[in-house]
């Protein structure tokens, strides 16, 4: 029997495993210790495509050592910049608009490293925003929100007020333990284009 509390980050995965397919382009907009990057590799196989971004050098490089321990690293773009920075960089390399199945979100701090350097509101927003755009019919955000450290309250409230205040064909859902004292959560956006 497993005595640990359901993880935000496995929940996130059980959601998007049986709506990637091979083939696939998909993004991890928080990179982090590439544990997501990873996952998606996995999901969309040698012909898809799986694009990573983070800010600081330091998490492209412990992601790039998982890749390549598990043999995935030729098939990652890995992205040295602001997930802010989505659209840009990814119609930089012919990513169009709609062809995203699945963009995932882990916000907060690069476990083990600098926790002084954290996801922002405003770059957050503008990464969701940007996500929106890219995301393909059928396909899903995934925001793993972390309320516990200095700043996360603030950024996981403007998440969750960004997402309440969606339109169609956007559906948000937001998934959260009852009874834990401000606890990890997951939302996810469903595109029903």
């Amino acid at each position: 029997m497993n005595n640990k509390p359901l993880r935000v980050i496995d929940l996130a995965q059980e959601f998007l495993r049986p709506i990637i397919n091979s083939g696939d382009i998909v993004v991890d907009a928080t990179a982090g210790t590439g544990q997501d990057t990873l996952f998606l590799c996995q999901c969309v196989g040698a012909s898809g495509q799986v694009f990573a971004f983070d800010i600081q050098a330091v998490a492209l490089q412990q992601t790039n050592d998982l890749l390549e321990k598990s043999g995935y690293a030729d098939q990652v773009t890995l992205i040295h910049q602001s997930h802010a920075d989505i659209v840009p960089a990814l119609q930089a390399v012919a990513v169009r608009k709609h062809s995203v199945k699945a963009i995932m979100f882990n916000l907060g701090y690069l476990p083990n490293g600098d926790q002084t350097i954290i996801t922002q509101v405003e770059t957050t927003l503008a990464a969701l925003n940007g996500a929106l755009s890219l995301l393909a019919a059928g396909g899903l955000i995934t925001i793993c929100l972390y309320p516990g450290h200095l700043g996360g309250k603030t950024e996981s409230q403007a998440v969750i007020s960004w997402c309440e205040a969606l339109k169609a064909p956007f559906v948000a859902h937001h998934f959260r333990t009852l009874n834990r004292e401000s606890p990890p959560t997951l939302v996810i956006i469903e595109s029903m284009r």
